[in-house]
């Protein structure tokens, strides 16, 4: 993980440790009840888990690693460390040992669990070795959890927890001419931990714990990364988040730049979800000023088409240079919009796919800064069409974007990524990306004038929000599932310390903006 910027503090890992999987990980503390809720965790029959865990101070009772909210006979319902050793119950029954290795208070050690229903075994490993194989008694074979360091009982974690992954198969160790991929996790200390999404088939479920978790003011959001990337690489992963507009607070983004007459080509783009659909509202990008055409150049915004509600899109001069969605919005479902103007035409992309396009041969000059979730009244100082939903990974680009007609490389398909956001640095068009705000992370929050500063990933048009927005608008972002946020935490938890990565650096009262390009020559 390079040095990286998530909402609070600037993760700068030792420069030996730069390229490992993990610098980061989180401090559970057992007093003051921390934990972490997930959300649709998939039903499992064949699992395995695996994590890393180094105990603060004393070995205690039924220190919960993964748990349930409830009890349901014969199903798992937690794997924790009780006396030091790793252990499991199940409702009826009472504890069993998984390992014979006791945690320890100096040093992080490997766990993986797995599960065979079809040879009913439970088998547990530490540092790579098989140390018990058990068979349980279970009255049913469908197996959940849905909270990261407690279970029903209460029985909090006491300890630093790094890279938690859940798989709906048994993991292999190299027996029977298998692959080891039990080793594969371990890793080494030249390398690091490893990466559980390079395993096939890639987990349900991967929680760093650490390296991408964001604190949103009140509890930390933790991402699900088998949900949002194809090979798990934090490194170099897309942001997992997005920033959540409220139309009654008149939320939106000053972007800081002008679309204007010095482009010869445009594409823009942007994920929204809209939490309400309010026709003439729900403004994606706007640099408009309300009954005056002659200083506006675009508006994409919510409009209703009958008794539906489609996109439309404005493009300055004259109210006829307008292009409307065939697809019908719906409320909680992210969207992926992109319009490109080649120099002739003007096309409109939904989801991947071209719904509307007009012949333009020019774009209008406005004084207007481009802003993202409303658009500009007349009086240029209040601004109204806000947003109520949220946007994530908005972009711009000085050239149309190609669709894959006429030979041409889809590119319109590649940003689109098959519904899952991509990092704008790996596009085959990234020397024409002008500007890219991910709205989440690298995004930093000023608590005294309650705005958001949102950095341009690749240009200098540093995003300002307007000062109506609160901490708690950062969230989780397009095609995440199986999410977690924590409970009892306050915000200090991230540590710069994890398997085979020590003396991290984490900074204090910094933000996002204070990184700079000057340095000594």
């Amino acid at each position: 993980m390079s040095t990286q910027f998530t909402n609070r503090q600037w993760r700068l890992p030792n420069n030996e440790n730069k390229d490992k999987q993990s610098n980061y990980s989180m401090d559970f503390d057992s007093a003051s009840s921390d934990y972490i809720e997930v959300s649709n965790m998939p039903i499992l029959t064949d699992f395995s888990l695996s994590f890393w865990y180094k105990q603060n101070g004393p070995a205690g009772s039924y220190e919960t690693v993964v748990g349930k909210d409830t009890i349901d006979g014969g199903i798992l319902t937690s794997i924790a460390f009780t006396g030091g050793v790793l252990s499991f119950k199940n409702r009826p029954g009472s504890w069993t040992a998984l390992t014979t290795t006791s945690a320890s208070n100096t040093e992080f050690k490997h766990y993986s669990i797995t599960y065979d229903s079809s040879a009913n075994e439970l088998k547990g490993y530490c540092n790579g070795i098989l140390e018990v194989t058990t068979t349980p008694v279970f009255s049913g074979n469908e197996h959940s959890f849905n909270r990261i360091g407690r279970y029903f009982f209460g029985s909090y974690l006491d300890g630093e927890l790094d890279g938690v992954a859940i798989f709906d198969y048994a993991l292999t160790d190299g027996t029977g001419g298998t692959v080891n991929q039990i080793a594969a996790l371990y890793g080494s200390s030249s390398t690091g931990i490893g990466n559980p999404m390079s395993l096939s088939p890639k987990p349900v479920a991967y929680y760093p714990l650490g390296d991408q978790d964001a604190f949103n003011g009140a509890n930390y959001l933790v991402p699900n990364i088998a949900a949002e990337e194809a090979d798990g690489d934090i490194a170099t992963s897309y942001s997992p988040y997005a920033l959540d507009f409220d139309s009654a607070s008149g939320d939106y983004i000053d972007t800081n730049t002008t679309l204007d007459s010095s482009y010869s080509s445009l594409t823009i783009s942007a994920w929204v979800k809209y939490d309400s659909l309010v026709s003439y509202k729900g403004t994606i990008f706007g640099q408009w000023v309300q009954n005056s055409f002659s200083n506006s150049t675009l508006l994409v915004y919510v409009e209703p088409s009958g008794v539906n509600k489609v996109f439309k899109f404005y493009w300055a001069p004259t109210a006829s240079n307008s292009l409307t969605s065939t697809t019908t919005l719906q409320t909680n479902v992210w969207y992926h919009i992109v319009i490109t103007w080649d120099g002739s035409n003007i096309k409109l992309f939904i989801n991947g796919t071209e719904e509307d396009n007009k012949a333009v041969t020019s774009i209008n000059n406005s004084t207007q800064t481009l802003k993202i979730g409303a658009f500009s009244k007349q009086s240029q100082t209040a601004y109204t069409g806000e947003l109520n939903g949220k946007i994530s990974n908005a972009s711009i680009w000085d050239t149309a974007l190609t669709d894959g007609t006429g030979g041409t490389p889809n590119q319109i398909a590649e940003i689109y990524n098959e519904g899952v956001p991509s990092n704008l640095n790996n596009h085959s068009a990234y020397s024409n990306l002008v500007s890219w705000w991910q709205l989440g992370n690298n995004s930093s929050f000023n608590s005294s004038l309650n705005q958001w500063t949102c950095i341009d990933e690749k240009g200098t048009n540093t995003g300002e929000s307007s000062q109506t927005f609160n901490e708690d608008a950062i969230v989780d972002g397009v095609g995440s599932y199986a999410n977690g946020l924590s409970s009892g935490m306050g915000g200090d938890e991230v540590i710069g310390d994890a398997p085979y990565s020590t003396a991290n650096a984490l900074s204090v009262n910094m933000d996002v903006e204070d990184r700079v390009t000057d340095t000594p020559s």
